[in-house]
């Protein structure tokens, strides 16, 4: 429900709405700052958005930013998109950043 308040006799919404869509994409590759996508629609720049994959069974989420959206010469109509990770809540258990600075301390463990 939408809370107003009267700002010189214009009606003005103190909450704003957010539009949400779900697109399929596929992950390419993946640091600790950011994601390589491939998406079949173009995705627009300063665009923020929220990233979940499945990994061995194990839903994982953060908010992305998108950088950059070119699209793949011969491709058709396929996009690489990079997308940047956002610091807006802490690192957590379901969280992509964490998953990954996981796996790249287990794989220098290794070197």
């Amino acid at each position: 429900m939408w809370q107003r308040q009267e700002t010189e006799g214009t009606r003005m919404p103190e909450r704003l709405g957010v539009l949400t869509r779900e697109r399929s994409i596929r992950l390419l590759d993946c640091s600790v700052s950011g994601c390589l996508l491939e998406t079949d629609r173009r995705l627009d720049v300063g665009a923020i958005a929220s990233l979940r994959v499945v990994i061995d069974g194990r839903e994982l989420v953060d908010d992305v930013q998108i950088v950059r959206c070119q699209s793949i010469a011969g491709a058709g109509a396929l996009f690489h998109v990079g997308a940047q990770f956002l610091w807006t809540h802490p690192l957590h258990e379901h969280s992509l950043r964490a998953a990954l600075r996981v796996s790249m301390s287990e794989v220098e463990a290794f070197t």
